[in-house]
């Protein structure tokens, strides 16, 4: 199987969080680590554009660092985050894409330090995540939102231009209702369970990652992509 040698490719965009690993959320892994709560109420206020995502992130990271009673390290972050395993059949999946010709990689609004270290051992292409802010070794609330959650689309559609592509040559791999937006302007969308109400916002939804190989290879060859 190859694809046919032309001005397009497909592009295969994973979230990380809940998709590549086997924990839903590497902010709430932090959270449960440092003791403190992943208080639902700043997700809604970020619904709401209520604040902003760099607003959510300094009041998640304040609450982290007030519950855990003294400052928190690097070292500190890394050694939660290491709590979080890629899947096993990660690395088959993003192999296999790869040998077909698709451009892969990893759009995920989860912890650099987690994100980066999923694209390093899957080889992948691209790599966003959103960024945490250390001085001294020393986490402070704040950081670098390259990745919000409402702007994943947004974020996407700007990949794609950069490779030349259009969205409906797109896949989008994910698991929340924050990548419902995201589902409805990829071409094909495919959602890891268990993924709540997004589950029946996808265009499929299964329960392993290697299902996702099947899936992606019919859609691109009725695009006469794949030879």
């Amino acid at each position: 199987m190859r694809i046919r040698k032309n001005n397009y490719l497909g592009l295969i965009v994973f979230d990380c969080d809940g998709v590549l690993t086997n924990h839903y959320s590497s902010w709430a892994l932090l959270h449960e680590y440092f003791g403190s709560k992943d208080n639902r109420y700043f997700a809604e206020l970020y619904r709401r554009d209520l604040i902003s995502y760099l607003d959510w992130m300094k009041i998640d990271i304040a609450l982290m660092i007030h519950s855990h009673g003294k400052p928190i390290h690097r070292r500190e972050v890394i050694e939660a985050l290491s709590q979080i395993k890629i899947v096993p059949e990660a690395k088959q999946v993003f192999q296999k894409l790869k040998d077909m010709g698709f451009t892969v990689g990893i759009v995920s609004s989860g912890v650099d330090v987690l994100v980066k270290q999923a694209c390093k051992e899957l080889g992948s292409d691209f790599c966003l995540y959103n960024e945490l802010l250390f001085i001294d070794d020393e986490l402070i609330p704040g950081g670098k939102p390259y990745v919000p959650l409402k702007e994943k689309a947004r974020i996407i559609k700007q990949l794609a231009e950069q490779y030349g592509l259009t969205m409906d040559l797109v896949t989008y791999v994910g698991d929340s209702v924050w990548d419902i937006p995201v589902f409805k302007e990829v071409g094909l969308s495919i959602a890891i369970e268990p993924c709540g109400d997004a589950c029946s916002e996808a265009d499929y939804s299964v329960k392993n990652l290697l299902d996702t190989l099947k899936i992606i290879e019919n859609y691109y060859s009725k695009k006469s992509l794949i030879l």
